[in-house]
């Protein structure tokens, strides 16, 4: 979505007060933790509050409370030098730690590496120009192979003096035992279906009230996940995913070659990536629908359709095991770069082959 602010430039984050109070309780309460595990899904606001909290953080004059006793918001009076220099990527006391652009291979490397934890030694090293904070926020720790996640690992066990490292993770049981342990979890709950609007809309100028409400539905309390769908053509490929489904088991030829070869063009990057998020996730979307009941979901209009067709075609172990498979095909095919159609084509075959 044109305008959708980068987490970096959140001034409020709405709907996670409980998250935001509990880490204050944490500051005030004499025994700050080192090393918070931020968990929820992605797009909830993980690194709008990791964010929030550096610019507090980096912006404390010394260690008392102030005139008015401990601080009861992380909200920082925007023309701090700290929020400038945060807002512009310039903090000398914060450091973000991501998958960095590959110039050689004009793409992200795919995970976070180890020589870019023990580029924090470097940050450690100078000292604060005033005796504060450090801030380490990594974005997200699922992103770490084995070695960096060792690596970071060695760094929290033995962490640097007044320096807060903020792990954002969308799947913590996927962490090391042991990263977990060292670290404080604050967990970001989703947000209701009004709210996760009220934040998309000053943005989706362009859609209609109803594309607008099948975002927030398939968003599911993230805003961030709404503006990646939308930015992605989300809102085409969810329709095209509907569509073919809805004919299972005998698909329209046209529309799934139709829908393959779209996603197969070189600039359609965006709208492959998000057919294979939307792929696995509708089908668990589906089964938590059939177990759950359909009116227990806020599904879009003709969706319920879709899925009673499918459900009366195969049960629900049947569509779990699909969902397992989809998972593995797209793994391998980012593993060993499997041609796009025919990843996109066997996510739908696959459902129909016997089993």
């Amino acid at each position: 979505m044109e305008g959708f602010p980068h987490p970096r430039d959140c001034i409020r984050l709405l709907g996670q007060h409980t998250a935001e109070a509990s880490f204050l309780e944490s500051y005030n309460g004499g025994r700050f933790h080192h090393a918070w595990l931020v968990t929820g899904a992605k797009g909830v606001g993980k690194a709008s509050f990791a964010y929030r909290a550096a610019k507090f953080l980096l912006s404390q004059e010394g260690d008392g409370g102030g005139l008015f006793g401990p601080p009861d918001t992380l909200d920082v009076d925007q023309s701090h030098s700290a929020v400038h220099l945060i807002n512009s990527g310039a903090h000398p006391g914060l450091s973000v730690l991501k998958r960095k652009y590959d110039s050689k291979g004009k793409k992200f490397f795919k995970a976070i590496r180890v020589d870019d934890v023990r580029g924090l030694n470097t940050f450690f090293g100078l000292s604060s120009s005033d005796g504060g904070w450090r801030v380490v926020i990594v974005d997200p720790v699922d992103d770490m192979n084995t070695n960096s996640a060792n690596a970071i690992l060695k760094i929290l066990e033995e962490p640097p003096k007044k320096t807060i490292f903020f792990l954002l993770s969308h799947t913590p049981a996927g962490l090391l035992p042991t990263i977990q342990s060292r670290c404080r979890r604050l967990t970001l709950n989703p947000l209701a279906a009004d709210l996760t609007e009220k934040i998309i809309a000053p943005f989706a100028d362009g859609i209609s009230t109803d594309e607008l409400k099948t975002l927030v539905s398939l968003a599911e309390g993230s805003p961030g996940k709404a503006a990646a769908l939308h930015n992605a053509g989300g809102l085409d490929a969810f329709s095209g995913l509907l569509s073919i489904f809805g004919s299972y088991p005998k698909y329209d030829p046209d529309k799934l070659h139709g829908l393959a070869d779209l996603a197969a063009k070189k600039d359609s990057e965006a709208l492959y990536r998000v057919l294979c998020e939307l792929f696995p996730w509708w089908l668990s979307r589906f089964v938590r629908a059939a177990s759950i009941g359909f009116d227990k979901l806020p599904l879009v209009a003709g969706e319920a359709a879709v899925m009673q067709s499918l459900l009366n075609s195969k049960p629900v172990p049947f569509w779990i095991e699909v969902w397992e498979n989809a998972n593995h095909l797209i793994e391998r095919a980012d593993t060993v770069n499997l041609d796009k159609k025919q990843v996109i084509l066997n996510l739908f075959l696959s459902a129909t082959l016997k089993r």
